[in-house]
């Protein structure tokens, strides 16, 4: 604790005398010019000050964004604390020109309404790209999505769902390793109200849910202690833990189970989908090829 307070006091120091540094350098340029400029030029009096404005206003906004880095950054995720800092960059460089234009003697009505033009038609091109900053940010922030994460990302924007381990959420996109291994961009703007996240973490260990249909045209439920029977003597040799399998709903002329996976690592996902789903289809021919 007292590295951490005489580190921050050190900072302080640090900001306090760049700061008054800047001020005297200011000063002493200011008093120079006086000597050798006309002092009824309003034109090179009013340039003066700005170059002193921007100067100054230069210097703090370095050090805001240097204490930024140094004391909130660290307790960010890498993403957010770029989108946040980015931020706060246009809007201290915002400020700093319009204390320039001010010095300036430039009206900053003016200024403001054609900057709220531009700021318009700039906002509505780059629209994608401030949704992409800001899911960014927030899917960050609130730590939805974390790398190593294993999840299902499901969109209507996209179609299947996508099914693997987050690697990085970036700022404009956020990369998934699937289960067949490649690595898929998604937008992070579609994250906005536009996408369901199932993490795949159950109590001790992955679980994953997914649905089945078999033709009704057999008995239901002799399909599902076939199929049961068979994936316990299949998993038993490989020692890995039994499914949980329900007959969930008739839907017309289709029977839906609902199998509920579990695996202590998500590349094992692929394997089991295809012994489950080979077993419920032994299991169904085996049923339909009965004598009646």
């Amino acid at each position: 604790m007292s590295s951490q307070g005489s580190s921050a006091r050190s900072q302080l120091i640090k900001v306090f005398l760049a700061i008054l540094a800047t001020a005297v350098v200011a000063y002493i340029i200011e008093v120079i010019l006086s000597r050798f400029l006309p002092r009824d030029s309003v034109f090179i009096q009013e340039a003066v000050n700005a170059v002193l404005v921007g100067l100054v206003g230069f210097v703090i906004v370095r050090i805001i964004l240097y204490v930024f880095r140094q004391t909130i950054s660290p307790r960010l995720t890498k993403a957010a604390s770029h989108v946040l800092e980015l931020a706060m960059e246009v809007l201290l460089y915002t400020l700093l020109i319009m204390a320039v234009l001010s010095a300036l003697g430039i009206n900053l009505t003016g200024a403001a309404i054609g900057g709220a033009v531009v700021g318009i038609a700039v906002g509505l091109a780059a629209q994608t790209l401030l949704s992409n900053l800001l899911s960014g940010f927030l899917v960050s922030l609130s730590k939805t999505l974390s790398p190593e994460d294993p999840v299902i990302v499901q969109s209507w924007i996209w179609g299947p769902p996508v099914v693997g381990r987050v690697q990085k959420v970036g700022t404009l996109f956020t990369d998934v390793l699937t289960t067949t291994g490649n690595v898929v961009r998604l937008p992070n703007s579609a994250f906005l109200g536009n996408s369901t996240f199932t993490k795949l973490e159950g109590t001790n260990s992955l679980s994953y849910t997914y649905q089945l249909t078999i033709q009704a045209d057999v008995s239901a439920e002799k399909v599902l202690e076939r199929a049961r029977a068979m994936l316990e003597d299949t998993l038993n040799s490989m020692k890995l833990t039994l499914p949980e399998i329900y007959f969930t709903t008739k839907s017309g002329a289709a029977n839906v189970f609902t199998v509920v996976l579990h695996m202590d690592a998500l590349e094992k996902l692929n394997s089991l989908l295809d012994i489950v789903n080979k077993a419920f289809d032994r299991a169904y021919w085996d049923i339909k090829s009965q004598p009646k």
